[in-house]
């Protein structure tokens, strides 16, 4: 079969793979029918993360159910499924604490994740243990159903800041999980405000918000209509290098999230500041226990499926890759990003 794999020479190559099959009485296999270019996989291929070379990349999956194993009956062949990429082992030190979100695996090199560290979704078929198999609500889109994973991600984040509706919520940046933050910062109930550089970005924000602006029109004239004379509950960088702007706008006693993947980004804090303000960074982690909460989500707000803007075969990769990055891959020549949220969609 065809897959896309981060390569020997550091790029994301088309390649011949074997098609997995079940190994394990438990094993379910999946007919991937589309997966979401997440941010991750963008981090890794413009050098802001370091990715493994050979694998197959892509862990925001569904699709549906071609064959289980000898004691799978929590699905059967012919249901609509959603993927949960991140394997936990269930028996290291944190996974016996219910810490599966901090699990390190069996071998202590850390928890398995498809497209990560271990054969990913970005390929026509998938095999995974059942427990990470979640059968599909007839009610959900396919567009709806892809963004789960990472609707998962952003109820765990909001859950580890405690969130409240009587919060006031500053996102960072506007891009798919700025979105999803967005939709669930209002859905609590809370006053949300965005920012976003780019402008077709920034239209969804405008949806999604109770205000959004481009970053330099983030200013106290414009926000104190909402805010009053306060600053931020919770500040949420979903950039990735925005530290200097959340500590700016935080208010006493308020929690930033740094939620964007930049692994080259560092900033300089002052500890005193944070000790004697009351503020407190939250670092959240891998999702833990939200996925059923983000299948709920999904079948409640059919919305999430109009996120998804531009659909793409496994063959074209390169262009769906640049429109989202913004620039040429090859050349460098950069562009106006104008899709939200990209998937690549297998044939029937």
């Amino acid at each position: 079969m065809e897959a896309l794999v981060w390569s020997e020479q550091g790029q994301l190559e088309l390649c011949l793979r074997d098609e997995p099959q079940l190994l394990r009485p438990t094993d379910v296999k999946v007919k991937i029918h589309m997966t979401g270019i997440c941010g991750t996989d963008l981090a890794v291929i413009t050098g802001k993360e370091p990715g493994i070379q050979n694998v197959i990349r892509g862990h925001e999956a569904v699709g549906t159910v071609v064959e289980v194993g000898t004691t799978v009956d929590k699905v059967q062949v012919g249901d609509r499924v959603v993927i949960d990429p991140n394997r936990s082992c269930n028996q290291c030190r944190f996974c016996k604490q219910d810490k599966q979100h901090l699990c390190i695996g069996l071998d202590g090199q850390g928890m398995r994740i498809s497209g990560l560290n271990d054969a990913g979704t970005f390929a026509p078929f998938f095999v995974t243990d059942v427990q990470f198999i979640h059968p599909l609500s007839p009610s959900i889109s396919w567009e709806a159903a892809v963004l789960v994973e990472p609707l998962a991600c952003v109820l765990h984040n909001f859950r580890e800041a405690g969130v409240t509706r009587d919060d006031t919520v500053l996102i960072l940046g506007s891009g798919p999980m700025g979105i999803l933050c967005q939709l669930v910062s209002k859905y609590i109930g809370c006053v949300t405000i965005a920012t976003e550089k780019n402008l077709y970005r920034l239209s969804y924000a405008a949806q999604f918000s109770d205000d959004a602006c481009k970053p330099e029109q983030l200013q106290e004239d414009r926000v104190k209509p909402l805010l009053h004379d306060r600053k931020f509950d919770v500040v949420i960088d979903t950039v990735g290098n925005q530290m200097e702007t959340a500590e700016r706008w935080v208010e006493r006693g308020g929690r930033i999230i740094p939620f964007g993947i930049n692994g080259k980004y560092q900033y300089t804090i002052t500890p005193t500041h944070y000790t004697q303000q009351a503020i407190k960074i939250v670092g959240a982690g891998e999702y833990l226990n939200t996925f059923g909460e983000a299948l709920q989500f999904a079948e409640d707000h059919s919305i999430l499926a109009a996120l998804v803007t531009k659909k793409y075969s496994l063959h074209d990769y390169e262009t769906a890759i640049q429109e989202l990055v913004g620039y040429d891959l090859r050349t460098g020549e950069t562009y106006e990003t104008n899709t939200l949220k990209t998937v690549f969609v297998f044939e029937k």
